[in-house]
C-alpha cells in the first residue's frame, strides 16, 4: 500500500494543480480513512470538497487514480458556487 506521502506526490498534487490555482485552495487534508481507504479533503472557491484517492484491493480506476481525481475535481468546480459553471477539463484559467 503506498504512503500517504506518495499518494499526494503522485496523486493529490498533480490532480489538484491540474484544474485548481494556488489563491483558489484554501485548506488541503489527506488522512487514513476506513480499512486503508485514503481520503481526500479540499476547500476551494468557497466550497468544500471530499473524495477516497486510494482504495486497497480496489481495481485501478481507467487513466489512473490521479485521472480519477482530476475528472472529479473538474465536476467539483464545474458544480461549485465559486466555479460558476466553469469547464476545467482543459485546466485553470490562464494556464
Amino acid at each position: 500500500m503506498p504512503s500517504l506521502l506518495d499518494i499526494l506526490r503522485d496523486v493529490v498534487d498533480p490532480a489538484v494543480r491540474a484544474v485548481l490555482t494556488d489563491d483558489e485552495v484554501t485548506a488541503v487534508g489527506v488522512r487514513y480513512a476506513a480499512e486503508g481507504t485514503v481520503q481526500l479533503d479540499v476547500d476551494a472557491l468557497g466550497d468544500h470538497f471530499t473524495d477516497w484517492v486510494f482504495q486497497p484491493g480496489a481495481e485501478v480506476p481507467e487513466g489512473g487514480w490521479a485521472e480519477r481525481l482530476r475528472s472529479n475535481l473538474v465536476d467539483f468546480v464545474a458544480e461549485s458556487p465559486g466555479g460558476w459553471g466553469q469547464d476545467r477539463g482543459g485546466g485553470p484559467p490562464g494556464r
